[in-house]
């Protein structure tokens, strides 16, 4: 197998100078969220920090005073090393408690952050465009973001707080060493470099291997859903799917571990043979002090200060070193959270809530787009005017770009020529909200909310609630109406079976709440239906068709089944992203072109 470190698709890891823009970021964050907590968690990671050398300190005085009783045996010199004993007995509760007291505030810290951290994605991701939140990229960027945005930036966070403590015991450990020997503040140092070259050495390519594996990860996720999420539970148990789908989980599994088994047994054992050269340094160091101290340099109570001054140095010396190397991988992935959140996001939105012609609705001028990295354009030199109370059919096989012209003019796509004007003005000057509020769409596939059936209405207004006549007036124009009046606690039935009181409703039923939440919005004077009867049954069709349109309101309405065109003003056939016919149903028979020929076809069968 390949070394993962040099898999050609792994990202370079970042520069030293973007990582410490992301440390800094990352702190920001924090200090920004919750600064007292921040400060909480600091003072006590400093008085964490100084109780280990006090009780080293205190202990050598209690040793030493121990000895001086012994020989003395005067009372003075037994109460102060009973004395001594409640000093060190006080430390070591205290540092007990402060432990504990730590543990408490990084769990909030925990919580704080990855929620913080959470809602920036949420609120980058709500800033995207639909043809940018559309790019792999993009999604790939967003699902690592979202893996990591608990764990990662809180663990830079507290390696952070980590490299403070490991540094005051460190300078404090140093000062003790210093006063009896100076030479063992280097050796000191020296025994905790192993390990930092190793973990050093390990960092990067653990930080490649894993951002190179994340489309494998992504397929993983993904077959994971496909075995356990319901809506795919009919097909794989009918089709047998199940164990075809495990296979492929279990050959990602195999490929994935595989390499991470290699690059894990790599960094093992050299990360052994260095943690022995870091033990053959301590080991050497206490080696001499115990020699010093029979020769009668040092104090009983000093050798061992001094041994436990060593091993605790030598371990801060690694806890420091390891935060540098941790919070060095930390903040690879942190760094790109940040590049997500830099992304651009295009062009600022419009801000206009009203357009220079008054009553001139929606007009396509020559308008062309191309999907990106699509091969053929999706729609080519696209022209018409819809008028204010104008239906408008649009109809066309799979692909020909039915789909792509509602996205465009609900102006969730910007043409890559060409103009969508509505009142005569770009709908690219339009405030989103404001044009959100002139055109109600129902997209397909649409979506099913898994939510409450007010929730699924009300989201055609931005979830921003519906009068209770308004909710009846948006269920009765989706026909949903009857439907909501069968359901257990009516619009706020929980939908789905996901939820123990939840409601499971059929595709037919699900089209209906979609209809309804495209009348929702009752100030919209264009409706756009994107194949609003696919799912319904003859009789719900026929009831949808019979209904009137407001007088002012503009209707798009794109079906596969052309006798539901009938009553259009006007229709456009679409084939391969171009108008191949347009008119009026009566104009486009008579022309006996492809439209005529597609409503024979579907009339035939009907026929005696």
């Amino acid at each position: 197998m390949a070394d993962p470190a040099s898999d050609q698709s792994a990202e370079p890891a970042p520069s030293w100078r973007e990582r410490s823009a992301a440390a800094v970021r990352t702190l920001a964050i924090i200090a920004r969220t919750r600064p007292g907590l921040t400060l909480a968690i600091a003072g006590l990671t400093i008085v964490a920090a100084l109780l280990p050398p006090a009780a080293l300190y205190v202990s050598k005085l209690l040793i030493d005073g121990v000895l001086a009783a012994i020989d003395s045996g005067l009372d003075a010199d037994r109460s102060a090393a009973l004395y001594l004993v409640g000093i060190e007995a006080a430390i070591v509760a205290a540092l007990l408690v402060v432990r504990r007291l730590l543990v408490f505030q990084k769990a909030r810290l925990h919580a704080e952050l990855g929620f913080a951290v959470s809602r920036l994605i949420l609120d980058k991701a709500n800033r995207f465009s639909l043809g940018q939140i559309e790019l792999p990229k993009v999604q790939e960027m967003l699902i690592h973001a979202k893996q990591f945005a608990s764990a990662r930036p809180y663990g830079l966070v507290v390696r952070g707080f980590d490299l403070l403590q490991a540094s005051v015991t460190l300078i404090s450990i140093t000062a003790l060493l210093a006063a009896s020997a100076p030479w063992l503040v280097g050796l000191m140092l020296l025994g905790g470099l192993p390990a930092f070259i190793g973990n050093v050495r390990f960092s990067g390519d653990t930080y490649r291997f894993y951002t190179a594996r994340s489309p494998q990860m992504r397929e993983r996720n993904y077959l994971e859903s496909l075995v356990t999420n319901e809506a795919a539970a009919r097909e794989r148990l009918h089709y047998g799917l199940g164990g075809p789908l495990m296979d492929r989980f279990t050959h990602l599994f195999h490929d994935m571990h595989d390499g991470d088994r290699a690059l894990q047994g790599r960094q093992a054992l050299i990360s052994s043979m260095l943690g022995v050269a870091g033990s053959v340094i301590f080991v050497a160091g206490k080696l001499w002090i115990v020699v010093v101290a029979i020769a009668g340099r040092f104090s009983l109570g000093q050798m061992t200060m001094l041994i436990g001054l060593l091993k605790q140095g030598q371990n801060s010396v690694n806890a420091l070193l390891g935060a540098v190397t941790g919070s060095y991988e930390d903040v690879l992935y942190v760094t790109r959270l940040f590049a997500l959140l830099d992304m651009d996001e295009g062009a600022r939105p419009g801000v206009a809530d009203k357009g220079p012609l008054a009553g001139d609705g929606l007009r396509f001028d020559g308008v062309s787009f191309t999907y990106p990295g699509a091969a053929a354009p999706a729609l080519v030199e696209v022209s018409f005017h819809l008028p204010p109370g104008t239906r408008l059919g649009l109809v066309g096989v799979n692909g020909s770009g039915k789909t792509t012209l509602v996205k465009l003019a609900a102006g969730l796509y910007r043409p890559d020529s060409g103009r969508v004007t509505l009142d005569g003005l770009d709908l690219t000057e339009w405030d989103p909200v404001v044009l959100a509020g002139r055109i109600g769409v129902m997209f397909q596939p649409h979506v099913n909310y898994k939510l409450s059936v007010r929730d699924n209405v009300e989201a055609g207004v931005g979830l921003l609630g519906l009068a209770p006549d308004a909710m009846d007036r948006a269920l009765a124009a989706g026909l949903a109406d009857g439907l909501v009046e069968g359901l257990p606690d009516g619009v706020e039935t929980r939908l789905s079976k996901r939820f123990a009181e939840g409601v499971e409703l059929s595709g037919g039923q699900w089209q209906r709440l979609a209809m309804a939440r495209a009348h929702a919005n009752e100030t919209a004077d264009i409706l756009i239906l994107d194949e609003p009867t696919a799912a319904l049954d003859a009789e719900a069709e026929a009831a949808f068709l019979a209904r009137p349109l407001a007088p002012s309101r503009s209707l798009i309405l794109i079906s596969h089944r052309l006798s539901n065109l009938k009553a259009a003003d006007h229709i456009i056939l679409l084939e391969t992203g171009r108008v191949a016919e347009a008119g009026n149903h009566a104009a486009l028979i008579g022309l006996g072109g492809s439209y005529a020929a597609l409503y024979e076809l579907q009339a035939d069968p009907y026929r005696t």
